[in-house]
This record gives structure tokens, sequence and C-alpha cells, in this order.
């Protein structure tokens, strides 16, 4: 009786397909394994802010060396115009975000400001009013939204797939 070959190329080639994918998607969940469902705390972010101190001279050449609190100098900025407050506070918020996109309304006065993303779909936000130091009271306005999910799972699936 004559042995029929003819597929068994085609059916080996399906099997070790099949076994590449199941070990992609075996590893695809030790991939996330950082990944936080809740996202970041705008809650917890604003107890931060106003309980964080800073060196007055490290944010302004008005300062001496005293410490500040952090909404004193955000008040500070937005009324004077001085930037550097302002830029300590986004690099807070992008370490505390975590690639999420955020949106900051800072108004002192009648001087307003924005940070971060001109449109979030806010999965967490806050706002709280704190009085400055030197007289007024500052609102901060936090909106911290969701990431993508394929901003976690393209890339994890990519570098098993590419660097097995």
């Amino acid at each position: 009786m004559p042995k029929d070959r003819r597929g068994i190329t085609a059916f080996l080639d399906a099997i070790v397909f099949m076994a590449i994918l199941m070990v992609a998607l075996t590893m695809l969940p030790s991939q996330m394994d950082g990944i936080d469902e809740g996202g970041p705390s705008a809650s917890k972010l604003m107890d931060a802010i106003a309980a964080s101190k800073v060196w007055m001279s490290d944010l302004s050449d008005n300062g001496d060396g005293s410490p500040v609190f952090l909404t004193d100098m955000i008040a500070y900025s937005v009324h004077t115009g001085d930037k550097r407050a302002l830029e300590y506070l986004e690099e807070i918020l992008d370490a505390h975000c975590r690639g999420h996109p955020y949106k900051v309304r800072i108004s002192c006065g009648e001087t307003e400001e924005t940070l971060g993303d001109a449109q979030v779909w806010t999965a967490s936000g806050a706002h709280a009013e704190y009085t400055v130091s030197t007289g007024g009271r500052l609102a901060l306005t936090v909106s911290i939204g969701l990431r993508s999910s394929l901003d976690d799972v393209l890339p994890a699936l990519l570098d098993s797939v590419l660097y097995g």
C-alpha cells in the first residue's frame, strides 16, 4: 500500500505556526504585569501638591533659600509669568500620570493657565482651592484620562514577537 505524502509539509507548517502563536499568547500577560487598571488618582495628586514644599531659590530669581509651599510658587508663577514653577509642576504631573493624558487648569485671581492635553476624557478628576501665603486664592482643577489599551498591549505583543 503506497503512502500519500502530499500535504505533509503544509500540515507541519500549520502545526509549527500554531505552536509559535500559543507561545506568544502565553507570554503576553507576563509582559503586561505592571499595568495599573485604575490609573493615577487626581485626589492623591492634589494632596501631594498641597503638602509639597520647595526651595524658593530653585523656582524664582527673587527667592532666598527658604522652603515654601509648592502652591505658593505656582501662584507666583501664574501671577508673574515666570514659568519655572509651572514647568516643575508639569514634571510632577508627567511622573504621577505615567503616560495617562492629563489637563490642569490653574487660576489665581484673574489670571489662568492650562497645562497638559487640550482634550481629556476624565477618568479621575479633582478640584481644590488653596490660600496663598501672600494673600489671594489659588484654584487647581486636575483631570486625568485613561490611556488607550493599545498603548500597553501593542508594545508588549511586538516585543514578544520580535525579540522572543
